[in-house]
């Protein structure tokens, strides 16, 4: 998961994409298992982590549809607001939920794997494996074939391949579904934020594109020829005159800021998009999540598309 829901748009090169590479693998080895990671690297984990941690809405909900929960070590709090899953107190109960991912906290716990994002910096990380701890990082999927990999790369981790499969049975039936022919098929999507004071645009490579791309869209950034996640200002937007925006709900929920930043601006609301009111508002933990439920995220986008013609 990323670290603040929409404003991710504005971390440049902070989620790379995951690297296309082998599908995850395992081979028994004592108490260990080596596991092959989707960039080629074989790892080095326990044979069936019993406590594992999360540092992201990523890897949690990774583990709540693979992973049994009596094997939850606990997760960082701020994840639960970007979890398409479990986002209340209420429906984790006693789930250790450290404010932020600090080394003496996730220590505390016990875990015996720790799953970090790749977008984190290592000093944590690096102090978790020094103390002997399996802490491996998840890779942002940037394609279909990353998000596969991201999945049986999880299932791999925790030894539950056959709980990877029948996930990656169900997604793939989704996008099967999603891919039937449709009306959205010539539409160009940007996906754009902007808090007041500069704007970003999520380009090719990026999770986002892959959203697009599930929901049967073009991304009008990565036709552009704009790679990652990328700054992009006003003049540059009207240019690439998207038929539809994609923006995010504020992180409390309601309202989008950067749809009030562009009612409020006199050049943007000459861009056809806010003209016409062609815009799609995802919540943040499906606008903002790099986990299978991209499938969701796409599916609404899909779905908010389609009413706009109703």
């Amino acid at each position: 998961m990323r670290p603040t829901g929409p404003t991710l748009l504005a971390l440049l090169g902070l989620l790379l994409a995951g690297c296309g590479a082998e599908p995850a693998s395992t081979v028994t080895s004592g108490e260990l298992r080596a596991v092959r990671a989707p960039g080629g690297e074989e790892l080095r984990v326990p044979a069936r982590a019993e406590r594992v941690f999360a540092d992201s809405a990523t890897g949690f909900d990774l583990m709540l549809a693979l992973l049994p929960r009596e094997r939850f070590a606990g997760v960082v709090s701020t994840a639960l607001r970007y979890s398409a899953v479990a986002r209340t107190a209420q429906e984790l109960g006693d789930l250790p939920r450290p404010e932020g991912f600090h080394a003496e906290d996730v220590l505390a716990l016990g875990p015996d794997l720790v799953l970090v994002s790749d977008w984190r910096p290592p000093a944590v990380p690096d102090l978790l494996r020094a103390r002997g701890i399996s802490t491996v990082r998840l890779p942002t999927p940037a394609t279909w074939e990353d998000l596969e990999q991201l999945v049986t790369f999880a299932a791999a981790l925790f030894a539950e391949e056959a709980a990877g499969d029948e996930l990656l049975q169900e997604l793939r039936a989704r996008r099967a579904t999603l891919a039937a022919p449709s009306d959205r098929s010539d539409l160009r999507v940007l996906a754009y934020s902007n808090f007041g004071t500069s704007g970003y645009c999520a380009g090719s490579r990026t999770s986002w594109d892959l959203m697009i791309e599930l929901a049967g869209m073009r991304n009008a950034a990565a036709e552009a020829g704009i790679e990652g996640n990328s700054a992009i200002d006003l003049e540059r937007v009207l240019q690439l005159d998207p038929d539809v925006l994609l923006v995010s709900e504020s992180e409390e929920g309601g309202d989008s800021p950067t749809l009030a930043v562009l009612r409020t601006h006199e050049a943007a609301r000459e861009l056809r998009a806010v003209k016409e009111q062609r815009w799609v508002v995802l919540p943040v933990h499906l606008h903002a999540t790099s986990s299978h439920h991209l499938l969701d995220a796409a599916e609404a986008l899909a779905r908010g598309v389609d009413a706009l013609d109703d």
